[in-house]
């Protein structure tokens, strides 16, 4: 190294902390001259060395007795470093203490530093020993962070045992409550603290509402920029309206007249081993948090059942091409499967069910569970703009994107949605009214009334093209 530094023209140095920085020096001024895809690529592969290099000196440490404080203060010594950085650091460190063969997968980059992470926290969800799975490591590296941060957590949660889950669920609802103060802001604010099985409900309950005031302020027909209101704004109208029962709309009722109350959709996965008695573990949400027994006989009191059978890769209900908007049957059947968007594990609410050969492709895609798949509207939109298709990968059980074959390429729309087409929608809550021809054309109508061709014999579904434009 010393020859080389002298070649750079750095001169005689011995000192081997100034080594290192004049080389780096060096070598970043180098990765300036490089085309910007080649630089990115070897910035991305030294960041996962040093990452590695740094978790084998913090181990070292553990080694030697460090506790997990002495680690995180000695990361933050810099004054520049977060505490949860340097907390997730020093989880890097102690599952490479357990497992040295995690540095070697981040150097050589068969993990990435986040991939690395993810199972850093598993080791501490675990007492360690996620580090030590092998099987694990190679499932979290097979996939994309997204999808490895579940496969994590499914491993996490099977070996919670129902007790643990229920003992941990009856402590957070003892700390239950609700608490005002005010924000830097000068805002002020209610804070709801309790069991997680709880907030999730309330916050499923808001998020439902808040989807209906989007609707109410236009929907995707109108412009972000042109809604009255923002995101945040409408969350905190609906969670508003929720607490007061201050709804601007007639309340729905029900056939013998009474008020509908609201609810939050929960979804619970069983086994038939779960169900029967045989598997004593925990039933789980479709997120794959485990579901303490007390919260389960609570919902079930106030819930309805739909049973939904279905084999590993979601044989469930079939249409064919009678259809190109999945029916609500089958979205059920798509949340309980892929518990939220398959790439990236955005909550179902955020999703869309995905044809995975398009319908509207020269293949002709058909509407059945198999050829479905949850994405949220960002993947979406990601994966058709990419020319991409998915497909279940039965090594690593996950879904994966693909090149897609001209034969998979759906023709491209022209123009915008029309209003009352709204995309990115399970279902369109309003369909296309065909536009009508008057019986007593103007000049200009005469003119582009050949290029029209009859309207439509009835409504268009909301991602099909309009036979005019």
């Amino acid at each position: 190294m010393f020859d080389n530094m002298a070649s750079m023209g750095v001169g005689a140095v011995t000192d081997p902390a100034h080594v290192v920085a004049e080389s780096m020096r060096a070598i970043t001024n180098q990765l300036t001259l490089l085309p910007p895809a080649t630089a990115l690529a070897l910035i991305e592969s030294s960041h996962r060395q040093l990452d590695a290099s740094e978790a084998r000196i913090l181990a070292d440490r553990y080694e030697a007795g460090a506790q997990d404080r002495d680690i995180e203060d000695s990361l933050r010594t810099d004054g520049q470093t977060s505490k949860a950085e340097a907390k997730k650091r020093a989880k890097r460190a102690k599952a490479t203490n357990a497992n040295p063969d995690i540095a070697t997968k981040l150097a050589n980059g068969t993990l990435s530093t986040e991939q690395a992470d993810i199972i850093a926290q598993a080791a501490e969800d675990t007492e360690g020993e996620a580090a030590c799975d092998e099987t694990l490591l190679a499932d979290v590296a097979s996939v994309n962070p997204e999808q490895g941060k579940k496969k994590a957590r499914d491993y996490v949660n099977k070996r919670r045992s129902a007790d643990d889950v229920q003992r941990r669920f009856d402590t957070q609802n003892r700390q239950r409550g609700v608490y005002r103060h005010r924000l830097s802001n000068g805002n002020d604010a209610l804070t709801f603290h309790g069991p997680t099985e709880y907030i999730d409900q309330m916050e499923r309950s808001v998020r439902g509402q808040s989807n209906e005031e989007y609707e109410n302020d236009g929907g995707r027909e109108v412009p972000r920029s042109e809604h009255p209101r923002t995101h945040d704004q409408r969350n905190f109208d609906a969670a508003r309206k929720l607490l007061t029962n201050d709804n601007d709309k007639s309340p729905k009722r029900s056939a013998s007249g009474s008020k509908k109350r609201r609810h939050a959709t929960i979804f619970v996965t069983a086994t038939v081993e779960q169900l029967t008695g045989i598997d004593t573990s925990p039933l789980t949400s479709i997120d794959g948090k485990p579901l303490p027994q007390s919260f389960v006989d609570e919902i079930a009191g106030d819930a309805a059942f739909i049973a939904q059978i279905f084999s590993a890769h979601g044989e469930l209900l079939w249409q064919g091409r009678q259809q190109r908007l999945a029916t609500p049957a089958q979205i059920n059947g798509l949340i309980s499967r892929d518990r939220g968007c398959v790439q990236c594990g955005a909550d179902p609410s955020k999703c869309i069910a995905h044809h995975r050969l398009p319908y509207e492709a020269p293949i002709k895609g058909e509407t059945d569970i198999p050829q479905l798949v949850l994405l949220c509207t960002d993947c979406h939109t990601r994966l058709h703009r990419s020319k991409q298709t998915m497909f279940y990968d039965i090594r690593s059980k996950t879904w994966k994107t693909r090149p897609a074959t001209p034969d998979e390429i759906p023709p491209e729309h022209r123009g915008r949605a029309k209003p009352g087409q709204q995309r990115g929608k399970y279902r369109a809550k309003r369909r296309s009214v065909p536009r009508r021809i008057s019986t007593k054309p103007n000049a200009a109508e005469r003119q582009r009334m050949p290029s029209l061709g009859a309207p439509p014999s009835g409504a268009q579904n909301a991602d099909e093209p309009l036979p005019f434009g």
